[in-house]
């Protein structure tokens, strides 16, 4: 997703777009991975070095509430934020000792029998989460 169509998104939903959550458009757009807060708040320093972390952590909450981005929780319990790719449906490989998240195009609810489960349990799904934890390849062989 480009940074002009989520300015257009937050323009649409009522926002200024100021310089700061510009840089945190972009500090979030530079990596393929989930970020944590600290990690875009040590990126958009560098342009804006007195902006708070609570400043930045004010912008992530605007940007899941008009679902920009998406938050994960893991990285010894911290929340990691990537953008939002609408049908990009996908999980993450997570190191158990830095932290590091890798997407998976592979959904193990594909291979599921979803209607007969859930009409057995009576339940709706709504969204589900998958993550695979163990250690990446910098962390197994150090």
């Amino acid at each position: 997703m480009k940074e002009e169509h989520l300015i257009e998104r937050l323009r649409m939903n009522g926002y200024k777009i100021t310089p700061q959550r510009q840089e945190i458009l972009k500090a979030i757009l530079s990596c393929s991975v989930p970020q944590s807060a600290e990690e875009i708040h040590q990126k958009v320093t560098v342009k804006h070095p007195n902006i708070s972390l609570d400043t930045v952590y004010r912008n992530l909450n605007v940007l899941l509430s008009i679902d920009l981005i998406c938050k994960f929780n893991y990285k010894e319990g911290k929340s990691s934020y990537e953008i939002n790719k609408g049908n990009s449906h996908h999980h993450h490989l997570v190191c158990l000792k830095c932290g590091a998240a890798e997407p998976v195009d592979f959904c193990p609810l594909k291979y599921f029998d979803q209607k007969k489960f859930l009409k057995e349990k009576d339940f709706e799904i709504k969204e589900h989460r998958f993550e695979i934890y163990g250690y990446c390849a910098d962390c197994k062989n150090n």
